[in-house]
């Protein structure tokens, strides 16, 4: 009695004590502030009243730079542990799931990070602050879960493996590195993650799962007082880990000659790469060499792509370099065409980079890169979610404050920091590509060391900026009650919702729906490419002027088009919205055919069917659709294989494009949404001048989707020397959204595949138990006019494991079928269902999809809410019945891709 009368006043006292420790202010920059708590914990909370979600992102100290010999992937590893079972929750992906949470956890070289994105509310932000303190030091880390964990990790790896152009880069940065962890993929050596045991992984969980080597950032809609109460609650009982956690002391030396590295797989591209040693993001010349790496790869103006891409010796070339803290490297890449020589095209890509050091640069060139950076920024800032998810690579670099000081030195570059880095970084010395070339003498680059950052961020406030205390109810009454719907002269249709988003930003959607079934016969190729060709070159803007203008005014802009009709994604801002619409009108109503645009577009979407020939993803993709969609070769629904694909694109002219879009294109037909800080008037003077007096000369007819009666089929198809296999199966069902079975339909298929993280009974059974599927589930997509739909499944798994796979995947189907789910499976499904709803109705994204799907369906919100009931009303014993009538295994087809011979 005496000793348990101590214990209870022992933890009376020390739970007194650590609750009393209040979080103390350090900073704020820009609105973000920055709090600590005794036990060194980081905390930043950056509010925005324009959201409705809430997101909780904790981020550790640890990545795979910190992993010491027999480690390597151990902190990616140790990630998928995490999320198995603490002392207060013991199946952490279910609890998830019982949220309906967006989460992810995520490891790279220099930290990890696991996040929860939940509808604001006092009780899910409790919730995942609990959850993750809870885990931050009570993670069970059992060795039967890792038995089960390590494979799905190993089929990660596997997947990557898959990529050719990834294993390069992967063989290139080892090479480049000889002695620094940033030479080591991420994932890992996949004997190391297979011998791991999980003493020596818990044993790496205590060293830097710790108070003092954590941020947790807090983003979106919440209450600063009450979080800050809570954050103290949970966090501050939590002590300092007593044994100090060293820093990293490994440089690497400046490197002394160029190097080569060969890879040779199977694929059906060639590739060149290439990396150079250069700073950390700390370094002030980090942004000069992000800028001139711009210069170089910019698609139309970049140096490289006119030599490489516009002389068609290449279909891509791309050029990066990384947010990492120590001394870091950018990377440049070109894919080449199967048929062309690569001798030719490395002898143009090097003699480029070797002629860096010599280039003379312009303020055009400067303003160009500034704008595309600058722009970077902005759309990371003004998107508190995603700033949120964003802070983690900053914090892994060494503070979070880089990202505004990063943000300060790119707007101060001048040309002459550009060819600074030019000639200090880009020497043949301090590159690695593949081949090894004896010197007598050679230059040396030396990258600077990291910084002090701490002095380097004391002090810094960053820009005044003006806060936004407007706010927005996510509900479907709100949103029905704030849009405003109308139709054009021309009998187009738009919908505008105006609502507080961080920076004014402005998300819009548009659809052009052009054609019939007869006029669109056989012309899918032409109707992709003709959309393809609108960005490149209008009749008064080049594709240089366009991109330029994209970057200048902060402009995100896709042009995506099918025979189902030209799709227009526009993301910009309320300060660049009339020259974002302006230069969507010039590119809808006056394309240029520019026939230099179009030889490389060919080229390159040829480039793109030939990459899929060997991919094991693409070709099941395609023979499955080959075996479920029955359309005959003239609908246009029809799906023509790669040789199909590749013969028809040889056929196809210049002309052909510019007739499809004098016969089909036209504002006659077209939906639009925009949501955001809009500007209504604005807004409408646009659609009216662009869509009004705008008519095809072929008129739209909508092409009535098809059911058909297919018998199950199991196909298997050898690819060689692919370390990862895919299953992708499908079943036809003769019903759509409106179908009185269809709400039990949809929570049949979250119950068994479709189920947020990883909680439905597929992805629990072959990941979660077996270990078999770094990926599995299903999914159900109906259609909202038509009595068709379809039920699908996929998994992603070891080639070795194919037989093992399958038997468990048919059992559990058929164990479904023949004794249905239960009550609280059924009820804690639903309550993650509707909660992700929830989630969905704060993002922008989805609202203006919503809104143009709706107008193109002929429903509204009220529909959205509609459906919601429907679930509400139905029980466990509705859906059961459903599985039944419809999943039938009878009618599954499917199809297996991978390397089946190889063991």
């Amino acid at each position: 009695m005496k000793k348990l009368i101590l214990a209870m006043l022992f933890v009376a006292f020390w739970g007194t004590n650590s609750f009393s420790q209040e979080a103390v202010f350090v900073t704020s920059v820009e609105g973000i502030k920055e709090y600590s708590l005794p036990n060194g914990m980081k905390i930043l909370l950056i509010p925005d009243a324009a959201q409705s979600n809430v997101i909780v992102n904790i981020v550790y100290g640890v990545g795979s730079r910190h992993e010491g010999y027999g480690e390597s992937g151990m902190a990616h590893l140790l990630e998928h542990m995490l999320f198995k079972r603490s002392s207060k929750f013991t199946d952490i992906k279910k609890t998830i799931a019982d949220k309906g949470a967006q989460a992810n956890g995520t490891t790279y070289y220099d930290r990890t990070n696991y996040y929860e994105i939940l509808p604001a509310t006092d009780e899910n932000l409790k919730w995942a602050l609990d959850m993750e303190s809870d885990r931050m030091i009570t993670s069970a880390i059992l060795q039967s879960d890792l038995d089960k964990e390590f494979s799905v990790v190993r089929n990660e790896f596997e997947i990557g493996e898959n990529d050719p152009s990834g294993v390069l880069s992967e063989r290139i940065l080892s090479t480049a590195y000889l002695w620094h962890n940033y030479g080591k993929s991420t994932i890992g050596s996949k004997e190391d993650i297979e011998r791991v045991p999980a003493s020596r992984l818990k044993v790496f969980y205590q060293k830097y799962y710790q108070p003092n080597n954590a941020t947790l950032i807090i983003g979106g809609k919440f209450d600063e007082k009450k979080t800050l109460s809570w954050i103290k609650e949970y966090f501050a009982p939590i002590p300092k880990s007593k044994n100090e956690i060293e820093k990293t002391y490994t440089v690497e030396p400046a490197q002394d000659g160029e190097r080569f590295v060969e890879l040779k797989r199977n694929g059906d591209l060639q590739y060149i790469g290439m990396a150079y040693h250069t700073p950390s993001y700390s370094d002030k010349e980090y942004a000069a060499n992000n800028a001139l790496i711009s210069i170089l790869t910019n698609n139309p103006s970049g140096i490289l792509y006119k030599t490489l891409v516009e002389t068609k010796l290449s279909t891509n070339v791309y050029g990066y370099t990384l947010t990492l803290k120590d001394p870091a490297f950018s990377y440049f890449a070109c894919e080449i065409a199967k048929d062309k020589d690569i001798n030719t095209v490395q002898k143009a890509f090097l003699e480029t980079m070797n002629n860096v050091p010599k280039m003379t640069f312009t303020e055009d060139d400067l303003k160009r890169a500034k704008n595309e950076l600058l722009k970077q920024f902005e759309n990371t800032y003004n998107k508190t979610l995603n700033l949120s998810v964003a802070m983690t690579e900053f914090i892994g670099a060494g503070d979070w404050r880089l990202f505004f000081i990063d943000r300060d030195n790119i707007e101060a570059l001048t040309v002459a920091d550009i060819q600074n880095a030019a000639k200090k970084y880009y020497l043949q010395s301090n590159r690695t590509w593949g081949r090894f070339i004896p010197e007598a003498t050679s230059e040396r680059t030396k990258v600077n060391d990291t910084k002090d950052i701490a002095a380097l961020v004391n002090g810094y406030k960053g820009k005044t900026m003006e806060a936004n205390t407007n706010t927005f109810e996510a509900s479907v009454a709100n949103i029905i009650k704030s849009t405003e719907e109308g139709k054009l002269a021309s009998g187009g249709k738009y919908a505008l919702l105006e609502k507080p988003a961080k920076g004014n930003k402005i998300e819009a959607r548009i659809l052009l729906r052009m054609g019939d079934e007869k006029s669109l016969s056989q012309k899918s190729m032409i109707a992709n490419l003709t959309a393809n060709i609108l960005k490149l070159g209008t009749k008064t803007r080049t594709k240089k002027d366009i991109n330029d203008q994209l970057d200048q005014y902060k402009i995100n802009l896709s042009v995506v088009g099918s025979v189902d009709g030209l799709y227009v994604r526009i993301s910009t801002d309320k300060a660049n919205l009339n020259n974002a619409l302006n230069l969507v009108q010039d590119i809808l109503r006056n394309p240029s055919f520019d026939a230099t645009e179009f030889e490389k577009l060919k080229l390159e979407t040829k480039s793109g069917l030939e990459s899929n020939r060997n991919e094991p993803q693409a070709v099941a993709t395609q023979e499955l659709t080959k075996m479920t969609s029955l359309y005959p070769k003239t609908h246009p629904y029809y799906s023509k294989t790669i040789d199909e694909s590749l013969a028809t694109l040889d056929k196809i002219t210049i002309e052909d494009l510019k007739i499809f879009y004098a016969n089909f294109y036209g504002g006659s037909n077209s939906i639009s949404s925009f949501v955001g800080g809009i500007d209504k008037d604005a807004i409408k003077k646009f659609l009216s001048s662009t869509f009004d007096n705008w008519n095809p000369k072929i008129a739209y007819k909508r092409i009535p989707t098809q059911y058909f009666d297919v018998k199950s089929t199991d196909k298997t198809m050898q690819i060689n020397d692919k370390t990862n296999a895919i299953l992708f199966g499908k079943i036809n069902l003769n019903v759509g959204k409106k179908n009185p079975d269809y709400p039990a339909l949809e929570m049949a298929n979250e119950l068994l595949g479709g189920g947020a993280f990883l909680s439905s009974r597929i992805p629990q059974r072959l990941r979660e138990t077996e270990g078999l599927s770094y990926g599995a589930g299903s999914y159900i997509q109906a259609n909202a006019i038509d009595p068709t739909s379809e039920w699908g499944i996929y998994a992603f798994y070891n080639p070795t494991m194919k037989d093992k796979l399958t038997t468990a995947l048919n059992e559990e189907i058929q164990k479904a079928i023949s004794k249905g789910f239960t009550k609280e499976e059924f009820e804690s499904s639903l309550k993650s269902w509707l909660q992700n709803r929830q989630t969905m109705l704060g993002t922008d994204e989805f609202l203006v999809r919503e809104l143009r799907e709706n107008m193109d369906s002929g429903q509204t919100f009220k529909d959205y809410e509609d459906f919601e009931t429907k679930i509400k009303n139905l029980d466990v014993q509705k859906v059961n019945t459903a599985l039944v009538k419809y999943f039938d295994p009878k009618k599954l087809v499917i199809v297996q891709a991978g390397d089946f011979v190889k063991k």
